[in-house]
């Protein structure tokens, strides 16, 4: 039983040897010379123009996510003030022995519900959020694309290799 684990820890091993060799070969997809040598700014400053592409898009996109965000925060305070509203009516369905003001709370709340769920679609639907859908598909699309670029692909592995991102 040992030899079984020592032939699987070293076959593990070697493994490890071959891949490692493989990462490191400066005949990797996008590998040019110097590539190991680089340091953590050198990297950076390859991968600006990357970004720089990318850039506009992300932020047409914020922009509008910014938007969403802030109209759903207007829409949930005034939902929560219709909520409170309500709460006077649910306690006195509870004190009431005949049951009618139980019954006309739970009108009012599916009342309440069904306009919230047409709110709901309606901002779902607005031109804003197709407009923010387009440019997440649009950046989406772009990311994409970008991922079939070797070089792109060898810089962000030579930047995860370096520990970049925990070197600012």
């Amino acid at each position: 039983m040992a030899t079984i684990g020592k032939i699987l820890i070293a076959g593990c091993a070697v493994s490890a040897a071959l891949w490692i060799t493989y990462v490191g070969a400066t005949d990797a997809p996008g590998a040019m010379p110097g590539d190991d040598a680089m340091t953590c700014e050198a990297i950076g400053t390859e991968l600006a123009p990357y970004a720089q592409q990318m850039m506009p898009n992300i932020q047409a996109m914020g922009n509008s996510q910014l938007q969403l965000y802030g109209q759903a925060r207007q829409k949930y305070d005034e939902r929560k003030l219709e909520h409170e509203a309500m709460a006077p009516l649910a306690s006195a369905g509870a004190l009431d022995p005949t049951s009618a003001s139980k019954r006309a709370y739970a009108m009012a709340e599916m009342a309440q519900s069904a306009k919230e769920r047409s709110e709901d679609e309606t901002f779902a639907n607005s031109p804003l959020a197709q407009q923010n859908r387009g440019q997440s598909e649009q950046v989406a699309a772009q990311a994409q694309q970008m991922q079939s670029n070797a070089r792109l692909q060898r810089l962000m592995q030579l930047a995860q290799q370096k520990h970049c991102d925990k070197k600012r």
